[in-house]
């Protein structure tokens, strides 16, 4: 009897089997997995000619691990649907990835008998033959492979990848090259392309690729040590290699001049330089100038300090825990144990920060900085100066709709993002702000929302922000949780699926798609099939979104993952990495992680992006594939993923769809993001009332 029909038999003799596909498709969400096989192959005994059952089975054994056992189904599906090109393309590559590559060979080539073009199964071709060391046949593969998917950062990266292994050293370097164009934040393309500069002798551009690898990975091992060993080697100074950006002198923003209108809001204490936490970072030295001008008075007292002409740099230095004002010939104005104000001497003034490699805080450190608003400096014993920027609220989101989203996409999304913003401040701001035992309201990254003050303004977006003022989202009349993310991927997830996110009503799962055509819940394995192609989606917009923020991958070696996971979890040689619990979005809630000492589950949202690989994911919108020797051990993982973000709430790559494509207002989009909620306007309280 066929292998499959017997599993099918056992299955069906044992209590409590599950016999309704929907049953299936839950224990695949709540991460049962081998239940929900169980299940899906009980659905596929009851009706012998349905191939789908079968192909939901598969998918939920190999997410488990079990890729022998998952083999079965694949092929039980192929003798009831023998054309299915998909099919024997996915088992072609469980195959691979158990390093069966004659078998793989024969799936793959079966999928291009059947469709001719189909990007996974020439991917997998390319592998098969890079794995048997033909590189002709791997490169011509590999081709096909970058002109169906011509956007995907992922094509040059494993271009580079076989570059890489053939030692054909200057095309890995070109397509190292266009995968970060394309995708600028993919550090594990970095790193080899800082190795391919040392064996050059390029020794500046190496060290200047590590130093961005730490941007976005900042205790990354490799390119901490490699960066020491690059510094005696280096020709130039490395400011002069990253010269930092400069202000050199006012920006003038025509026609648009937005202060007088936006002085009449209330008051936001925002911490300036906050690292990933929302904490201020440690600030031994700061470096401050205005081109107006300005005063500095002790916040307390009132009392005029220093009088700074335009243009002059005076230093803020941490000594002796307590804040030092030098002049430019180093002359002391005071040591401040309390908090100074540096005030602007024209309304329209702005403080800046000039950057200098002394300075610890990269914030600081690689570019000038720029903010309306006062600026209050104050010592944190044993760390450092704390930074926060004490700016109007209508003022503080000139600054803040511009460094979240691009100022040159549709208006209509711009004005979307203006009002969630400024509800936010609202969320943060209340019962003393979300940083109240730091000292502010809200901080300036991605814990709360980017600001980057005014050097980030645009004409646009500072537009959106006058033509909404005082406009805030609410649900039954209070400020509603106003959500948003980068790019959804493709679909939303509704809060309550994500733990410590709480129950919102508005927060809802739903495809991220034209509200006239939303889509189902996708099953095992037309999900699997909608995450690795490249489908229609609000967030997929060419040529005002980038391609790899909602399609990605990466393949990180065995080592380096088991490295990175025990930095966090002790659990000795990491044997597998099994994804649990699913939204019906498909991001992943709970990962567990089996190693040779212990297993533990992970199932926080910020925890599973940090663990997997030296640089964050973009979201948990990601499947796993273990690729393992013939022998049976772990090889690498690639890792499949779409979006950038929690995928809660407004998705702002695709609230830029909806208006561009579509042609929806700022009003629509909000409602298909938030449906159920309304549009009202604050109106703030005059200065000196209560």
């Amino acid at each position: 009897m066929h292998r499959v029909n017997s599993i099918l038999l056992f299955i069906l003799i044992q209590p409590g089997a599950c016999l309704a596909g929907t049953t299936a498709y839950e224990l695949y969400l709540r991460g049962d997995l081998s239940k929900a096989a169980s299940a899906y192959l009980t659905a596929a005994a009851e009706d012998p000619e349905q191939p789908k059952p079968l192909l939901n089975a598969a998918m939920c054994l190999r997410q488990a691990g079990k890729y022998r056992e998952a083999e079965g189904p694949l092929s039980e599906a192929l003798r009831r649907d023998p054309y299915n090109p998909d099919a024997y393309s996915e088992l072609g590559w469980l195959k691979f990835h158990l390093a069966d590559y004659d078998g793989a060979r024969t799936a793959f080539e079966s999928t291009l008998r059947i469709q001719e073009l189909h990007s996974r199964a020439e991917l997998g071709l390319a592998s098969v033959y890079s794995n048997l060391g033909e590189k002709e046949k791997t490169l011509s593969h590999l081709e096909k492979y970058r002109r169906l998917r011509p956007d995907f950062s992922g094509v040059d990266y494993i271009l580079a990848w076989n570059y890489m292994n053939f030692k054909m050293y200057k095309e890995a370097e070109g397509a190292l090259i266009r995968a970060l164009r394309k995708d600028p934040s993919f550090t594990e393309a970095r790193l080899p392309l800082a190795g391919i500069y040392a064996r050059q002798n390029k020794f500046n551009e190496a060290w200047n690729q590590y130093f961005r690898v730490l941007d976005y990975a900042p205790r990354h091992p490799l390119a901490s040590s490699m960066m020491k060993v690059l510094e005696g080697k280096l020709t130039r100074q490395p400011e002069e290699i990253r010269p930092p950006f400069r202000i050199v002198k006012p920006l003038r923003m025509e026609p648009v001049d937005a202060v007088k209108e936006l002085l009449k809001s209330v008051k936001l204490r925002v911490g300036i330089g906050t690292g990933n936490t929302g904490k201020q970072r440690r600030n031994n030295l700061l470096r401050v100038k205005s081109f107006e001008g300005m005063t500095v008075t002790g916040k307390s007292s009132g009392k005029v300090y220093a009088e700074i002409p335009p243009d002059e740099i005076w230093l803020a230095v941490y000594e002796d825990g307590k804040v030092v004002l030098k002049d430019p010939k180093g002359a002391v104005y005071g040591r401040f144990t309390g908090p100074i104000l540096l005030k602007p001497n024209k309304p329209n003034g702005t403080v800046i920060f000039d950057a200098s490699s002394r300075i610890k805080n990269p914030w600081f450190s690689g570019a000038d900085r720029q903010y309306r608003g006062v600026i209050e400096l104050a010592p944190i014993q044993g760390r450092g100066i704390r930074v926060v920027n004490i700016i109007e609220a209508e003022l503080y989101l000139l600054g803040v709709v511009p460094s979240e989203v691009s100022p040159q996409w549709p208006y209509e999304a711009l004005k979307a993002q203006a009002v969630i913003a400024r509800t936010q401040i609202l969320i943060r701001r209340a019962r003393g702000g979300t940083h109240k035992a730091d000292g502010y309201h809200i901080c300036d990254g991605q814990h709360c929302q980017a600001y980057k003050g005014k050097s980030n303004e645009a004409n646009t977006t500072s537009r959106a922000v006058m033509d909404t003022e005082g406009e805030i989202l609410t649900y039954r009349g209070r400020p509603a949780y106003s959500f948003y993310h980068s790019n959804s991927g493709g679909w939303i997830q509704a809060s309550k699926e994500v733990p410590g996110w709480g129950d919102s009503p508005y927060l809802v799962t739903k495809s991220d798609t034209h509200p006239d055509k939303p889509l189902e819940p996708l099953d095992p394995w037309d999900f699997h099939l909608w995450l690795t192609g490249n489908p229609q989606a609000n967030c997929n917009y060419p040529g005002r979104v980038r391609a790899s923020e909602f399609r990605w991958m990466k393949i990180i070696k065995h080592k380096d993952m088991t490295f990175r996971v025990n930095r966090d979890y002790p659990i000795g040689e990491l044997l597998n990495i099994i994804p649990l619990r699913r939204s019906p979005s498909g991001n992943v809630n709970s990962l567990r992680l089996v190693g040779t000492k212990k297993t533990v589950t992970v199932d926080r949202e910020h925890l599973i992006r940090n663990l997997l690989g030296f640089s964050s994911l973009k979201s948990t919108l990601f499947e796993i594939e273990i690729n393992r020797f013939k022998d049976g051990h772990v090889r690498n993982y690639w890792i499949y993923g779409g979006g950038w973000g929690h995928a809660i709430g407004l998705c702002q790559s695709g609230a830029a769809g909806l208006a561009g494509k579509y042609g929806k207002s700022y009003r629509e989009i909000l409602d298909f993001y938030f449906p159920g909620t309304e549009i009202q306007k604050i109106k703030y309280m005059p200065k000196g009332k209560k």
